[in-house]
């Protein structure tokens, strides 16, 4: 990949963006409702995760069996990325309780196709605290394509805390 999607060869994430993550999917989780965050970072080669925004309020679904996000929202976070570098590297999300962290066909066609961004499911309404045990994707060739444990384990780097930008975002914004 070229141009405006540079290849993504290896992937950093810090314990900090696990917990910022974790925390803010688990309250809709606890009402039974699918929630997600964005993780941002810088898209080069060796992409470390620095910020997570977690979609909230205006602009944002949370139900059973389904989170939404709407266009403003989007628009919102990269207004927000923009001037400060950052570029959208995954979209995390939950599934609740009994539905497997697995992408479903909605998952797969109505999220963000990009080359190279990471579509990752956690199960039991952001219960499941270990991220090995989440479902990881990345859009590649047309499709999300399961990242497998020796993919995981070999391109992926789950670090030690690291400072992280977490905030909420909605469709008027991003806080702080």
């Amino acid at each position: 990949m070229s141009g405006p999607y540079p290849q993504i060869s290896r992937w950093i994430i810090p314990a900090s963006v696990i917990s910022a993550t974790l925390a803010g999917v688990q309250p809709a989780g606890a009402r039974g409702c699918e929630a997600g965050a964005f993780w941002l970072g810088c898209r080069e080669e060796c992409s470390q995760v620095s910020a997570v925004l977690l979609p909230t309020g205006k602009g944002v679904s949370e139900s059973p069996y389904r989170w939404r996000v709407e266009p403003e929202v989007f628009g919102a976070a990269i207004e927000w990325a923009k001037p400060r570098g950052l570029t959208l590297l995954a979209v995390v999300h939950t599934h609740v309780p009994g539905v497997p962290p697995k992408l479903s066909w909605s998952d797969r066609h109505f999220s963000i196709q990009v080359p190279g961004i990471l579509s990752i499911v956690i199960g039991n309404g952001g219960q499941d605290r270990e991220p090995l045990d989440w479902g990881w994707y990345v859009y590649e060739n047309g499709d999300y394509q399961h990242v497998d444990s020796p993919r995981l384990s070999s391109q992926f780097n789950f670090a030690p805390n690291s400072p992280v930008d977490v905030h909420k975002l909605s469709a008027d914004g991003v806080d702080g």
